[in-house]
């Protein structure tokens, strides 16, 4: 089932930075907002693992880590109850090469500016791609995004968000809007 993102939507996710730039006849401009730490996140950087326990499968290039399971890359955090490490090692290769990482339960990715969350994560490498899945959440700031499977282009900062089916598969969002205060000191001429 294809679901449709109204032109509301792509307003709350320029809002919400998710979206860098401005959308026509929205209102909003996306440089009025943070912009996403997760848009550019360089992805070549090492990702330094700690588990309560590890698995591993070598045969099957995978890697299983158990119990308040954290990844690091650079600037960017993920946590879960368990993770999976999909890998290749090439021939003459010292370090075998990680292709994909599949998180389960209580997943969060942390960067500076904005926190998601769900049920379940896959972080496709190869790809440069987020995908969260199961009561998803997004937050930046005091805004909020809510719907049931995410998708977040680590290069191109953007995102997909699709509703659920308990919700009449709509998204729901709440933003932060200007204070009264704030609203007419950027309005009043300098010197005044």
């Amino acid at each position: 089932m294809t679901r449709k993102v109204s032109h509301t939507m792509m307003a709350a996710l320029v809002a919400t930075g998710l979206l860098a730039t401005g959308i026509p006849g929205t209102g909003l401009a996306g440089a009025a907002y943070a912009q996403s730490a997760l848009k550019n996140h360089d992805t070549y950087q090492a990702l330094d693992i700690t588990a309560e326990r590890l698995e591993m499968k070598q045969k099957e290039g995978r890697a299983i880590f158990k119990g308040a399971v954290k990844v690091k890359q650079g600037e960017l955090t993920l946590t879960a109850d368990s993770l999976t490490v999909f890998y290749k090692t090439k021939e003459g290769a010292a370090n075998p090469a990680v292709s994909r990482l599949n998180a389960e339960g209580d997943v969060k990715l942390i960067s500076s500016t904005e926190t998601l969350s769900g049920d379940w994560g896959i972080y496709d490498v190869d790809r440069r791609m987020v995908t969260l899945g199961g009561h998803v959440v997004f937050t930046q700031g005091e805004s909020t995004l809510k719907g049931d499977r995410l998708e977040f282009n680590l290069v191109t900062g953007l995102a997909k968000l699709d509703g659920n089916d308990a919700s009449g598969g709509q998204v729901r969002g709440r933003f932060s809007v200007p204070t009264k205060d704030e609203d007419e000191k950027k309005d009043t001429p300098k010197g005044q």
